[in-house]
């Protein structure tokens, strides 16, 4: 049940690790979730269309992943989003506990937590 009085909370990625994202959505997780091609991050408009269809004057919270795709096309949207009068907030996770010393963190293992302390 959709309540656009509570901020929206929206994150995706690519394809191929379900049930990520789109098994995330319910009930103290996600609002929307966007999905791109097999590993491949959502398209700026995939990502535009989901914050227009599920914001309300709340607002909404993107949780980004941090990888290159997902950072600059979840970003753009919320530029756009913005532009059109939407307020929304951008958190890039990059805590990655899944592979020791990682230089580049892309926030593969503490993602879900982040869905999770976010969703009500």
């Amino acid at each position: 049940d959709l309540d656009k009085n509570n901020v929206a909370v929206i994150s995706g990625g690519g394809s191929g690790h379900e049930p990520a994202h789109a098994g995330f959505v319910g009930k103290g997780m996600l609002t929307a979730a966007v999905c791109g091609d097999l590993f491949a991050s959502p398209s700026v408009d995939a990502v535009l269309t989901a914050i227009q269809a599920v914001t309300g004057d709340a607002g909404c919270l993107l949780i980004v992943k941090n990888y290159t795709g997902d950072r600059l096309n979840f970003g753009l949207a919320a530029e756009k989003a913005r532009r059109m009068g939407y307020n929304v907030e951008m958190l890039i996770v990059g805590d990655d506990i899944s592979l020791p010393d990682n230089k580049h963190p892309r926030g593969i293992a503490g993602t879900i937590l982040v869905h999770k302390v976010a969703g009500y």
